[in-house]
């Protein structure tokens, strides 16, 4: 393999990957939305199904492309779902109507499969588990980073055409697909040895649909993950609207691609901060602490939420819309980690994906919910039933975190699956 002769570590890929796609995504991130309603003009209800579109995509493939991951190669499943994203970027950035851009969604969707949780347990294959925590945090931090780099770039081209912010965006991360032909290496793929056919591949889903449906912890992660799915189609697709629609935003004349860069700018500085904190107390906090902080987070989150939409003018709803970016961005890197250690290590791109199908499901039932509420009764409506959504998942996350002591250790589980 070139990588191979390359010598590159794979925690030095995994941080190029997230600086480059954090620069491609800072390019995407300063038009899409403005796009999306100056251009192709969707309303709340559209807004809301594009999304529901996507994730309803992402639910039909998640689970055979984390299965393909972990019994084939994650390498090749990293690389071809950020080819397929970068597609599916180009082509809506060419051609704003709803039903193309719905269409490039559910291409954007595979991509999104073959990428979620392969990423994650690749470089957790090949550096093992110790540390994740703070390596994770650091691609945090490269990708917030190169996105902040990249956002002036970004909202120079918005300003000049929404549409070229987009294409170029897509493009370069078509060029970070093809680089990974050559750098990304894979030296520890688990399953590496065994006869890579359909039986393989179907006793690895069954390996990981064991892993789930015999660890108590799990299935209620599942049914955190469907609320939190449920909730944040809405507030992804809704809380931007309400800021300009709403709240008159932006302020003191200033055109919407540049007060969005520059408030896409701060919650970019804020997160980086965030994390190089949270990365640091790692270091002198034990698992239980994490445990709880996790729990922590998400009801702050709740808070934050609440308040922006109750909030009379976009000043006040910028400070807890801020804080609410900060915490989401701690709590993934940190819920990553601590779920990748309880899960064994042949079956994890699957178990992963299990859970995010999860998250997916409840994105497409609760995202046109939010959205028609936003339709018929007003965005802020539509919003507090995201929050509503929020409430539920928090509580089956602390019920996972106080099954930890019951639950049965990954060994113990991939044992009971392979003599299933």
């Amino acid at each position: 393999m070139f990588a191979d002769r390359l010598g590159l570590s794979a925690r030095t890929v995994y941080l190029l990957f997230g600086a480059w796609g954090g620069f491609s995504w800072s390019l995407i991130n300063a038009a899409w939305f403005l796009y999306y309603v100056n251009v192709a003009h969707l309303g709340p209800l559209q807004l809301v199904l594009v999304g529901t579109t996507l994730e309803a995509s992402y639910f039909v493939w998640e689970i055979p492309t984390g299965v393909l991951a972990d019994t084939f190669s994650r390498r090749v499943s990293v690389i071809a779902g950020t080819g397929i994203i970068s597609v599916a970027w180009i082509g809506q950035g060419l051609i704003p109507l709803f039903i193309v851009i719905a269409a490039f969604e559910i291409l954007r969707g595979l991509g999104e499969a073959f990428t979620h949780g392969a990423v994650e347990a690749w470089v957790a294959g090949e550096c093992g588990d110790a540390g994740l925590e703070a390596l994770f945090l650091r691609g945090t931090q490269f990708t917030q980073v190169a996105g902040l780099v990249g956002l002036p770039v970004g909202v120079l081209l918005a300003t000049i055409d929404l549409r070229l912010a987009i294409v170029l965006g897509g493009g370069l991360g078509l060029a970070l697909a093809m680089a990974l032909i050559f750098v990304m290496p894979e030296r520890h793929q688990p399953r590496r040895d065994e006869i890579r056919t359909w039986r393989a591949t179907v006793g690895t889903a069954r390996r990981g649909m064991m892993a789930v449906r015999t660890s108590t912890l799990l299935v209620a992660l599942l049914a955190a993950e469907f609320f939190w799915g449920a909730a944040s189609e809405g507030w992804d697709r809704l809380s931007d609207a309400h800021l300009l629609l709403d709240l008159n935003f932006p302020p003191l004349g200033l055109t919407p691609v540049v007060a969005f860069g520059v408030l896409s700018l701060v919650c970019t500085v804020l997160i980086v901060v965030t994390a190089q904190l949270v990365r640091r107390l790692m270091r002198s906090v034990d698992e239980h602490v994490v445990s709880r902080m996790l729990v922590g987070l998400q009801v702050a989150r709740i808070a934050c939420q609440a308040a922006f939409v109750f909030a009379p003018s976009s000043a006040l709803a910028l400070v807890p819309y801020l804080i609410n970016s900060m915490f989401r961005a701690s709590f993934y890197p940190l819920f990553n980690a601590w779920l990748i250690r309880r899960t064994d290590a042949s079956v994890r791109a699957t178990v992963l994906s299990t859970t995010s199908v999860s998250s997916a499901l409840g994105q497409v039932g609760g995202g046109p919910i939010s959205g028609a509420i936003g339709n018929v009764y007003g965005i802020p409506l539509g919003l507090l039933s995201s929050v509503a959504m929020l409430l539920p998942g928090t509580l089956f996350f602390a019920r996972a975190v106080g099954l930890r002591a019951g639950t049965p250790a990954p060994d113990a589980v991939a044992a009971r699956a392979t003599t299933a």
